[in-house]
């Protein structure tokens, strides 16, 4: 284990290496730049609607949640299908699957905020839309900025993911090179990846004090709608390609292996969610600039920030390695990875508390800890759960693509029925994966209804 990890070092540090490597870069934050413009621009309305509990906003609701569980993967694929390979194909791919996540988790963010404003807003007879307006907006921004800049992080690492199925930028260059063992370009891609991270970790920092400067960004997005447009769109050979994938049939041989398919794919995601949010709670507590000095949270910050640079399959390829084929590298990967999402968000959810209760805490003389504990904690518990809920959704996803080089469960069945042309197979595991993910979202809808983090829909 240990010669392997030296073979990672020293990375290719020579400038013309790295200039070599601007152009897998622009296409990598392109794709996501020009996805997330798109999803913002349709998800947010969408979000807001729901929000507002307009007449049909559980219907969209369950809509937007229906597509968030299509694996970003297996859409990227079906994007190359249509518009062929390309940036393009993952640009299309992230537009569709962040439109549904921001509409979706924006909506959550809505439905838990602090009724009692919203409830004297609306005696003043306002309209639905008003209430989203000048209720909904102010009482969640904070947390939608931070939720937004995440979503644009998770979309450059999934511009990573969908990279290596055809989309171009990082992602082809980091499989390649981990394909072709050549562990110190790997080790150059990740450092890249973390570098970028951290660039877009400072961003959400000034954009969360400065919320109107976010449309400083929809330049960069509309530049990367205009390079990466798509040049041709091959409809009638995408409709006899994908209509070959149907009807999604398993033969009995691989019906009996289902269970153990199913299990698999829940422990990875379930265990390395629970890990994830072990390693992040602890850490949130002192990462949080409001909580502890300036130099110790961002010290803080630099570790959450290395740990969710590196994409969950890149970590399961390492551990994979490392301590072998199975679940149990499946779990470590998205623990580790968890842990730097969830760690950032939880810090993040600290520092947007509202001030006046803690400030009141202050003035008894109460210690940090317990201003900590008794209300910093407490204020920030609904948007964590609405976190770590929407990170095990994301896990079983992830759960798929872990599975995919090695770890088991449904994604490897998948991968294989892939390879081998099984198209019709392919689909129908795709299939049990979006039921799963379905299920799940709908389970985290009700306990965060039974909580009283969520109000339900009219």
């Amino acid at each position: 284990m240990f010669s392997l990890i030296a073979s990672f070092f020293p990375p290719y540090l020579a400038p013309s290496y790295l200039v070599a490597l601007i152009v897998p870069l622009l296409q990598t934050v392109g794709m996501a730049a020009g996805g997330m413009l798109v999803a913002c621009l349709v998800g947010l309305p969408l979000a807001m609607l729901i929000g507002a509990r307009v007449k049909g906003a559980r219907a969209l609701h369950a809509v937007l949640a229906a597509v968030r569980a299509i694996p970003d993967l297996t859409l990227a694929i079906l994007c190359v299908v249509v518009v062929g390979i390309g940036p393009a194909a993952g640009m299309l791919a992230l537009a569709i699957f962040y439109t549904a996540m921001i509409g979706k988790v924006f909506a959550d963010l809505f439905l838990a905020a602090d009724w009692r404003p919203i409830e004297a807003l609306r005696t003043t007879g306002a309209t639905r839309m008003m209430v989203a307006f000048y209720g909904l907006l102010p009482l969640t921004v904070s947390n939608l900025v931070s939720m937004g800049c995440y979503s644009f992080e998770c979309a450059v690492r999934a511009a990573v993911i969908v990279g290596a199925v055809g989309g171009g930028g990082l992602g082809s260059e980091l499989i390649g090179t981990i394909a072709g063992f050549d562990y110190r370009r790997a080790s150059t891609l990740i450092i890249l990846l973390v570098i970028l991270v951290s660039a877009l970790d400072s961003m959400s920092w000034l954009l969360r004090r400065h919320p109107r400067s976010i449309l400083l960004l929809v330049p960069f997005g509309l530049a990367a709608l205009w390079t990466f447009w798509p040049e041709t769109v091959t409809l009638r050979h995408a409709a006899v390609t994908i209509g070959g994938m149907f009807p999604p049939a398993l033969p009995l041989s691989a019906v009996r292996q289902l269970p153990r398919l199913l299990w698999e794919t829940l422990y990875i995601a379930v265990a390395g969610t629970l890990l994830g949010a072990a390693l992040a709670i602890p850490l949130a507590l002192v990462g949080a600039r409001n909580m502890v000095p300036a130099p110790i949270a961002a010290a803080v910050r630099g570790v959450f920030e290395t740990l969710r640079a590196v994409p969950e399959v890149i970590w399961g390829l390492v551990l994979v390695t490392m301590i072998g084929v199975g679940p149990n590298a499946g779990v470590v990967a998205l623990g580790l990875h968890s842990a730097g999402v969830l760690g950032k968000l939880y810090a993040e959810c600290c520092e947007n508390v509202r001030r006046a209760p803690v400030q009141a805490l202050e003035a008894t003389g109460a210690s940090r800890l317990s201003v900590a504990c008794y209300a910093i904690l407490p204020l920030a518990s609904g948007p964590m759960a609405i976190h770590t809920l929407f990170r095990l959704e994301w896990n079983l996803r992830a759960a798929t693509v872990i599975g995919m080089i090695g770890a088991g469960g449904i994604g490897q069945a998948l991968y294989d029925a892939q390879q081998l042309f099984f198209y019709r197979q392919m689909m129908a595991y795709v299939f049990i994966t979006w039921a799963i993910v379905v299920l799940s979202d709908a389970v985290s809808d009700w306990t965060r209804g039974r909580l009283g983090w969520a109000a339900v829909m009219a």
